[in-house]
């Protein structure tokens, strides 16, 4: 049996893709794995594809932004999936608890607030919410990443969105409008093939019967 590796961030749900490509493609299998870092796995060549979060106008992790400056550089492919919702987290028991599930938060909102930071980074988001949970400021990051990995006496909630990557996601400045994260899979030009279009394909949300 042949393995396609696919490592996915925090966040990605990329369950009923796995499980597609395994009903669907004879012989092979997906191996799937979560890491704060999928890119660094295909760029090493251990992994055949990742599912990994485009920062856009958000912080990143440092040498990670896949723009298409960097996509010629490295001789990446990049599919965008979906945008995600962008969220807030604070302590519990903060005013933001009374924010229901369905409602939005606005940027304003957070005038008066210390946001300690702003931004996709996995690891930095755990640092701060560590500090949130000891009833100290709040984190702007996307909101499927907050929920991923948090922690006791933090709470979240929806943030309104701006324009796609031409928002400020910034708030620690000023109350301005975060843009939305992008989900995307992301593989080597020289690697491509059959079965990682395949792959492709499903998560895109081709169906069995249709041809490329």
């Amino acid at each position: 049996m042949n393995h396609l590796k696919v490592v996915f961030a925090p966040g990605v749900v990329p369950g009923k893709w796995l499980g597609r490509f395994d009903e669907r493609v004879n012989g092979w299998l997906a191996a799937a794995a979560q890491s704060d870092d999928p890119l660094a796995h295909v760029l090493a060549g251990r992994a055949d594809l990742a599912i990994l979060r485009l920062p856009g106008g958000w912080k990143g992790m440092d040498g990670h932004r896949i723009d298409e400056e960097a996509m010629r550089r490295l001789g990446l492919h990049r599919v965008v999936l979906y945008e995600e919702q962008a969220g807030v987290a604070a302590p519990k028991d903060h005013a933001l608890e009374a924010v229901g599930e369905n409602e939005m938060v606005r940027p304003e909102d957070l005038e008066d607030e210390m946001v300690l930071y702003s931004g996709v980074d996995p690891a930095m988001v755990r640092e701060n919410l560590e500090v949130v949970a000891a009833n100290v400021g709040v984190v702007v990051a996307p909101r499927p990443l907050l929920r991923s990995v948090n922690r006791r006496g933090v709470v979240h909630r929806s943030l309104v969105t701006g324009p796609g990557a031409h928002g400020t996601p910034d708030v620690s400045d000023a109350p301005d409008t975060p843009a939305a994260s992008r989900i995307a899979l992301v593989w080597k030009k020289s690697e491509d093939n059959e079965v990682i279009q395949q792959f492709v394909g499903i998560c895109r949300g081709r169906r069995a019967s249709s041809s490329r």
